[in-house]
């Protein structure tokens, strides 16, 4: 049975959408999530003006986390792969209210990991991919061989999650673990970047080189989602435009580099034309055909 009322939360404006559930199973510490409480609840709604907001309560002798957020928030969650432990338990939880089945179609969504929701999680990837790639291309050059092993090691993390997500699998906390059984090539280059003999500095350039041909093959693929909004109409995109569209929002900070990376391999053509010569300032579009 359960034994919250949330009657000074469910009573006024806004109604959240739903209510979800995990509790603290037997006698098990959960303190990296649940921090010594006996329940995590999340308080769902459609819209809030405050952003989300974490309460400590105690009703009916029971201790509790309350995490009250904007669905919109859950699904960035989601999409982008932050705060992979709420959503962990944000998917096991019990779904304590649900005012129009919008929480039990969320979470199937990522169960099944259905469209739109894995075309959106495989081009965040891919443009987070491209960003510790080039990052990491620029330390080696400069001679800081840490960093470049650092953001070398988020790439394959990234890659890692591609691999996953083209698979129709959604990736968990657990990447490595997940990664190994899905794909021995990622996972034999994770440790050979991690364990292997050989110089830092080789170990770096040998998984930036699988990377540049492996990944970069998947290019056309891993991008659908910016092909498909490029075009959703006759007339060409700026980057501006781009950047504020509601379907790349998640990817806004790295969408310049892939676009110019996707005009780089031919993937896409930009406005003006190469070459041509101006005499004034104009602004350059982006489109497919």
């Amino acid at each position: 049975m359960n034994p919250f009322t949330f009657g000074d939360w469910t009573d006024n404006e806004p109604i959240p959408l739903g209510i979800v559930a995990c509790y603290r199973p037997g006698e098990a510490f959960h303190g990296a999530l649940l921090q010594d409480f006996d329940v995590l609840i999340f308080l769902i709604f459609e819209q809030s003006e405050t952003g989300m907001q974490t309460h400590h309560r105690v009703e009916n002798g029971v201790h509790y986390q309350l995490l009250s957020l904007q669905a919109g928030e859950l699904r960035r969650w989601i999409v982008t792969g932050e705060n992979r432990s709420l959503v962990h338990y944000f998917l096991q939880g019990e779904v304590v209210d649900d005012m129009n089945g919008q929480i039990l179609h969320l979470r199937q969504q990522v169960e099944r990991f259905e469209q739109p929701l894995r075309e959106q999680r495989l081009f965040f990837e891919f443009a987070r991919f491209l960003h510790h790639y080039v990052e990491a291309k620029r330390h080696l050059t400069e001679g800081h061989e840490m960093d470049a092993y650092y953001s070398t090691l988020k790439s394959l993390h990234h890659w890692a999650c591609i691999e996953l997500v083209q698979k129709a699998v959604y990736p968990e906390k657990t990447i490595w673990n997940q990664i190994r059984t899905h794909s021995a090539q990622v996972y034999k280059l994770y440790e050979q970047l991690t364990f292997s003999q050989e110089t830092l500095e080789e170990r770096v350039e040998l998984v930036l080189l699988a990377c540049e041909f492996s990944v970069m093959s998947k290019m056309a693929d891993c991008t659908g989602l910016l092909i498909r909004v490029l075009r959703s109409r006759r007339v060409p995109w700026t980057i501006e435009e781009l950047i504020r569209h509601p379907d790349l929002r998640y990817v806004k900070r790295e969408l310049p580099m892939v676009v110019r990376k996707l005009v780089y391999r031919s993937l896409i053509k930009q406005w003006p034309r190469e070459g041509r010569s101006l005499f004034q300032s104009e602004e350059i579009r982006y489109s497919v055909d």
